[in-house]
């Protein structure tokens, strides 16, 4: 009897250590390397400069419009990427009035090079 409880406790003791090597051995595997580390770096940092380009062209758009009371963006109509230039692309699609009661839609198109220098154009869409 005391024979079968050792046996059951070495053996829980074999599968706890087994689990153990397991788990070492699968941490070390998927650890990243340092480049892994460094292309995630770049993509945070080409993620937060994606978002602060877009949030920039919305304010543009925001201070462009004559009758702002009129201002419909498009959540749909709203992009953003890192082009293979290494620019900084973001677009906003909305409609507004203008002066004479005439709602137009437009996207505004806000590109940002390497240097940090930004451009935005306003762009009048035809069609509906």
């Amino acid at each position: 009897m005391l024979n079968k409880i050792i046996k059951k406790i070495l053996r829980t003791i074999g599968l706890l250590l087994l689990l153990v090597v397991v788990i070492f051995v699968a941490a070390v595997v998927n650890k990243p390397t340092e480049q892994e580390k460094k292309q995630k770096e770049a993509k945070e940092l080409a993620d937060k400069k994606l978002d602060e380009l877009r949030n920039a062209c919305e304010a543009y758009v925001r201070k462009s419009v004559i009758n702002k009371s009129t201002l419909d963006m498009s959540a749909f109509g709203s992009n953003r990427w890192l082009g293979n230039d290494g620019k900084f692309y973001a677009t906003q699609e909305f409609s507004a009035k203008n002066k004479f009661g005439l709602e137009q839609k437009f996207r505004a198109e806000c590109i940002e090079d390497k240097d940090g220098k930004t451009d935005y154009r306003l762009l009048q869409m035809n069609g509906s």
